[in-house]
């Protein structure tokens, strides 16, 4: 009842009168040093723009605080085109090492099998390996005959002298 009795315009009134003083005192108490320059048409300090991180190198940081870090004994860092597990004179090859090198293993590893199904004999693996020989003349001269050696070794089902392995490839 009591807002009854004040209409539309008298509180806008009121409301602006208010406002004023609210800024006009928030301006004297916090900004007393700007208004007085900007009365007076001095630019002061308060004109000038902070200084940044970019300009006068102000809080710039070293490079590397803690300095480079050292490789583990062994460690190297190579290009893609560098890396193989392969030796270098195979990896160059017009041979595709690891392509073929699986298909002899497979082949002998399937000789070996009906050999030892079979019973066969030294011969027998002799005259099997020969067509293997054949149909791989890459493998021999790529400098594989070493690896080969020791994978027949290992799943030939008789024994094979160094001389006898030697002789494979020839």
């Amino acid at each position: 009842m009591m807002l009854e009795a004040f209409t539309w315009q008298q509180f806008l009134i009121a409301a602006l009168i208010l406002s004023v003083v609210w800024y006009v005192g928030v301006g004297l108490l916090y900004y007393k040093t700007e208004i007085s320059n900007f009365l007076s048409g001095e630019k002061g300090k308060s004109s000038e723009p902070l200084p940044h991180g970019w300009q006068n190198k102000v809080d710039t940081l070293e490079d590397n605080l803690i300095g480079a870090s050292v490789q583990e004994h062994g460690v190297s860092i190579v290009e893609a085109d560098d890396f193989s597990f392969l030796p270098r004179e195979l990896a160059s090859s017009e041979l595709d090492p690891l392509g073929e090198l699986a298909d002899v293993q497979q082949e002998i590893k399937s000789i070996c099998a009906i050999l030892e199904q079979e019973d066969g004999s030294k011969e027998d693996f002799f005259s099997l390996f020969a067509m293997i020989r054949n149909k791989y003349p890459k493998v021999a001269s790529s400098g594989l005959a070493p690896e080969l050696k020791d994978f027949i070794r290992e799943h030939a089902p008789f024994h094979l002298s160094a001389e006898e392995l030697e002789n494979l490839w020839v």
